[in-house]
């Protein structure tokens, strides 16, 4: 199985990865990919990769601190892409429910990374709440920077956007949210192909059912794999196939890796 967007070096999580990463196997867990939020996260997604063999990393900066974007942060993003391990420039995007960058911040560095992400090949994995129409707007203006792929990570949006991004070629990526009793998520997942979905934990946050509440890991990635089985009426091997074949299909970096 695999957890295609995590925070491993988040405090929560730092102390424990080495007993984490010791469970994979146990857990049926083939890679993971961490993200990166800030100039530290991305450096220590990349000292992760180069410490663990099943751990990958992205490169960028979330929404949240995009009041700290600067041409320091663009050259490092550039130097660690070029890391065989660094898969995507994520987590990017829009973040209008807590606003901790100004709008008009968080438009434009969404707008730089997305031209950034093309210049290196790279896909996009996009964090992007209360804000779906601004980041579509932008998505459109930008679309000839869409050449390698774009992920909607923790897809919280309408059945509607989801079938217009489908169209688009667009990737959704589910975590725990998608197992909690008021979820109500049918009539998203009716809009999506299983071809174009992906699995993850986001830990150390939004852990599933029955363990909400809870510090989320990797290890937990089996229970959302059974509820996207769950909706499509699938069995848990055929979906686990599945998924591993969306998710190197667009991150192809992780499929060149794994054949070394």
């Amino acid at each position: 199985m695999i957890d295609s967007h995590l925070h491993l070096d988040d405090a929560k999580l730092s102390s424990m990865v080495d007993e984490i990463y010791d469970s994979f196997a146990d857990c049926g867990i083939e890679f993971v990919i961490n993200n990166s939020c800030d100039m530290p996260t991305m450096t220590n997604g990349v000292e992760l990769a180069n410490k663990y063999e099943n751990i990958f990393a992205t490169v960028g900066m979330h929404p949240h601190e995009s009041k700290h974007f600067n041409q320091k942060f663009v050259s490092l993003m550039k130097q660690y892409a070029k890391h065989p391990k660094v898969v995507a420039v994520g987590e990017i995007g829009l973040d209008y429910y807590y606003d901790l960058s100004d709008r008009l911040t968080q438009r434009d560095v969404f707008a730089q990374q997305i031209e950034i992400a093309d210049s290196l090949h790279l896909p996009l994995t996009l964090h992007v709440r209360d804000a779906y129409g601004d980041a579509w707007d932008i998505l459109r203006a930008q679309k000839k920077h869409l050449n390698n792929g774009v992920l909607w990570h923790c897809y919280s949006g309408s059945a509607e956007f989801a079938r217009q991004m489908v169209r688009e070629g667009h990737y959704f990526a589910f975590g725990g949210a998608i197992t909690f009793k008021n979820a109500h998520k049918e009539d998203v997942f009716q809009q999506i192909p299983m071809e174009r979905v992906l699995s993850e934990t986001d830990s150390p946050y939004m852990s599933p059912e029955p363990l909400r509440g809870r510090v989320n890991t990797p290890l937990n990635i089996p229970i959302i794999v059974a509820k996207i089985a769950s909706f499509y009426g699938m069995d848990v091997e055929t979906t686990e196939a599945q998924i591993r074949e969306n998710t190197l299909r667009l991150f192809p970096k992780i499929k060149t890796y794994l054949k070394k």
